[in-house]
């Protein structure tokens, strides 16, 4: 049986777009990739988070549909994706169960609303997402019908009583279904995981770092003596 592969979606966004070389070096010799994200972005995504558990989806913004918001950074781990030698692990954001008995998959990100950018780097993420909690490994499917994306980016910041508080508008950005995009994706992942080490990446600022630390080619002198 040939090795299987474990892709996490939240690579999708930015290091497969970025760097197919450190991409294959983190998910075949598990040469891991530093987040290009500081950790309070991940401290603020979970005290929000934490907010709106058990809340309705309208309370977070009035375009999306009505449902309670149920779980907190679930855990995800799919069956192998049909054609490929790999599979999907990971965690995501929150998943609410909306009124008719599905579900929606929804992620907050700390950054500005731009439309364009969000939908292009987040939608194999959620198609990810979906795949895996429709298709898991162990468990009941959960049939997933909306997925999308709420933008947080502080419209104000202001010294209250001593405490610093800002304030934002959620910004949702539905992601329509295209599962045979995802799935092309998901096929080009693997054979490129298949195949030999990529090149580095020009662009890549972890490849230029690499780079500055390779030997260089030793001058020798002709003169015999």
């Amino acid at each position: 049986m040939s090795q299987l592969y474990k892709l996490s979606p939240s690579d999708f966004a930015y290091l497969w777009e970025d760097c197919k070389h450190c991409y294959y070096q983190k998910v075949k010799f598990g040469i891991t990739y530093s987040s290009p994200f500081p950790a309070m972005f991940g401290r603020i995504n979970k005290l929000l988070q934490t907010s709106i558990m058990g809340m309705n989806l309208q309370d977070v913004h009035p375009d999306l549909p009505s449902g309670i918001i149920t779980v907190q950074e679930g855990f995800m781990k799919s069956k192998q994706i049909p054609g490929t030698n790999t599979y999907l692990s990971g965690r995501f954001d929150i998943l609410t169960k909306l009124d008719d008995g599905t579900h929606a998959i929804i992620d907050f990100k700390i950054t500005s609303p731009d439309e364009e950018k969000i939908l292009k780097k987040y939608s194999s993420q959620l198609h990810a997402y979906k795949f895996a909690l429709e298709n898991p490994l162990e468990g009941e499917p959960i049939k997933i019908s909306k997925m999308g994306a709420v933008s947080i980016n502080p419209d104000e910041m202001k010294l209250v009583n001593g405490k610093v508080v800002f304030t934002a508008t959620p910004t949702w950005y539905p992601i329509e279904e295209n599962m045979d995009n995802f799935y092309n994706l998901i096929h080009e992942i693997s054979t490129v995981l298949s195949g030999p080490l990529p090149p580095t990446a020009d662009t890549c600022n972890l490849c230029i770092y690499r780079k500055s630390f390779e030997p260089k080619a030793k001058i020798v002198d002709d003169i015999p003596f």
